[in-house]
């Protein structure tokens, strides 16, 4: 019986540990005072089947107006919302914004492994960092 309750513990245990957050991906640039990343993560709790993706940078800007990958001459204008969740930093100077799309928008367009993502700020620039889209298949 002892043992029976010390699996069922362990299975659990198990469980809750996997379906959990799962980092995918993390890409930065940094050069002298210019600093901007992402992060790319699931939550199968809090989100299921959509991705979550924090996008850091040192500039000043409200929002994200438009997030673009581009792998194998395809393109794809990513549908997103914007998460409540607080991103908390050591550097006042980062500002996070928190946004989450669905992942069928990428795995359905076959995109190649080497890719770029773009993110259009609302205040006119632009970043661009790898991306790979295979990591999420």
């Amino acid at each position: 019986m002892k043992t029976l309750i010390c699996l069922l513990f362990g299975l659990v245990l198990a469980n809750t540990a996997y379906s959990q957050k799962k980092n995918i991906d993390y890409q930065y640039f940094r050069e002298g005072k210019t600093y901007y990343a992402f992060s790319l993560f699931s939550d199968a709790v809090k989100a299921p089947g959509n991705l979550m993706l924090d996008f850091t940078t040192k500039a000043k800007f409200s929002k994200i107006e438009k997030i673009s990958l581009k792998a194998g001459g395809v393109e794809v204008k990513l549908k997103f919302g914007v998460r409540t969740d607080l991103i908390q930093s050591d550097n006042p100077e980062q500002k996070a914004y928190p946004v989450i799309f669905n992942a069928s928008d990428i795995i359905a367009k076959n995109l190649s492994c080497d890719g770029q993502i773009t993110f259009k700020l609302d205040n006119g620039e632009t970043y661009t960092l790898p991306f790979n889209a295979c990591l999420i298949k």
